[in-house]
């Protein structure tokens, strides 16, 4: 905390650390919202009376709004000469709506459908905030610096990400239904809203927009430039694509860690939470480590090395029902994430130019969620024909098939260079769907 406060002190750069203070400050506040109750709606669904179709679609419906929200949402951040005010207003509204999510309880009829319905419309401000608010990073960190200013921050924050799930846990072991899941969403409402305000004193630089965006011009255009450009946009195409395989295999077992848990090792709600807990702990270590790495290699060299063990983590996974075990897998998911989540994020912008940012966060976005919409109706489909474990394996190959893309971005570089990290002095100073490969 002392090193959070020494980056508050004005100096010649002090947007840039003022802005990473206080982002890391709103992060670690907002982290405890999340931590409280992501890890738990698949087990909140199943609380509630709801299928394993049913929760599927927890990820499914969501998604596929996503998949269509992301494109003009960009193009609406695009056309505003200030990111801030927009992640304010939208982020707020996706937060606010947690306080709804903890009176579905007591409602008389339909909950789970209800569930389903409150976190697809919570989808919505959740797309625009969250264009607008990965546009606004890119404005106010530079691109030399965003490995390892990102592996910091994302230290920082899966800590007390940690501190959330533990609570929540004991919380929901120890208040009975539905008390339990309806205080939890109230004090992460509480926490959402104390991370606007923390977010609410970020200082947005100053940056001329093309003007195309002033004018409205045709956002199609601008995205069939994105991916016609001549330096960037094959490389960008390829990523897209390795990452759309990918996400297909997380969302074909997205109902699955859940269903795997609680209804074959019959596994309590502590016991959950344990592993988001020792998930956590990797992932503070993973983003540090990682971070570093991708500063000295490359994001998309940490991407490569991630996705390997990505791809077979389900497999590994259902070798031992022992606690042990799965903790130690756990750990491993943790670590790999880290490393994952962050390389992607870098990549977006390394494989896009500045003005084009927002564009290329959309269409990112657009097809993870498309392939989070359709992956989990097979799954489920895979599931009630084969079983859990078959379900894992097939998960687990599309996956692995993410590589065959990668592999021609390999050779490649991406900007991340570290003549700019000790310039801020971020190395002196020495860090977010489920928390699980």
């Amino acid at each position: 905390m002392r090193k959070l406060k020494s980056l508050l002190e004005p100096t010649v750069n002090g947007e840039v650390k003022h802005n990473f203070a206080y982002g890391t400050l709103e992060g670690m506040v907002s982290n405890v919202a999340f931590s409280l109750v992501n890890p738990f709606f698949g087990v909140y669904a199943i609380a509630l009376g709801a299928s394993s179709l049913m929760v599927g679609l927890l990820t499914a419906i969501p998604a596929l709004i996503n998949t269509i929200v992301f494109i003009p949402a960009a193009g609406f951040v695009e056309r505003r000469e200030s990111r801030l005010p927009t992640v304010l207003f939208w982020a707020g509204l996706h937060r606010s709506l947690y306080l709804v999510l903890a009176c579905i309880p007591f409602m008389p009829v339909a909950r789970p459908a209800f569930l389903v319905a409150i976190v697809t419309l919570m989808s919505v401000p959740g797309a625009i905030s969250g264009v607008a608010w990965t546009a606004m990073m890119g404005d106010m960190f530079p691109a030399e610096d965003r490995g390892e200013i990102f592996g910091l921050r994302n230290m920082f924050v899966g800590i007390t990400g940690i501190l959330g799930t533990m609570v929540a846990g004991r919380l929901l072991d120890r208040v009975p239904f539905p008390g339990n899941f309806s205080l939890l969403f109230l004090i992460a409402a509480g926490f959402g809203g104390w991370g606007i305000v923390l977010l609410s004193r970020m200082r947005e630089p100053l940056i001329e927009r093309p003007v195309h965006i002033g004018q409205r011009a045709r956002f199609i255009s601008r995205i069939k430039s994105l991916l016609d450009d001549e330096e960037l946009g094959s490389k960008f195409k390829v990523f897209c694509v390795s990452s759309f395989l990918l996400w297909c295999g997380f969302g074909f077992l997205a109902a699955m860690w859940t269903i795997y848990h609680v209804e074959v090792l019959k596994l309590s709600n502590t016991a959950i939470a344990g592993f988001s807990v020792l998930s956590g702990i990797a992932t503070v270590v993973g983003s540090r480590y990682f971070g570093k790495m991708a500063s000295s290699r490359g994001n998309v060299q940490v991407l490569f090395a991630c996705m390997i063990v990505v791809g077979v983590f389900p497999i590994l996974y259902t070798l031992s029902p022992s606690i042990m075990f799965l903790n130690i897998m756990q750990l491993v998911s943790g670590f790999v994430l880290g490393g994952l989540n962050l390389a992607v994020f870098n990549l977006v912008f390394a494989y896009s130019k500045p003005e084009r940012s927002a564009g290329a966060t959309a269409v990112f976005n657009m097809l993870i969620n498309l392939a989070s919409f359709i992956a989990p109706f097979l799954g489920d489909a895979c599931y009630k024909m084969f079983g859990v474990y078959v379900t894992f394996f097939v998960g687990a190959g599309f996956r692995i098939l993410a590589l065959i893309p990668l592999v021609r971005l390999v050779g490649s570089s991406d900007f991340t260079g570290r003549r700019g990290a000790n310039r801020f002095g971020f190395r002196k100073v020495g860090f977010q769907k489920e928390g699980r490969a």
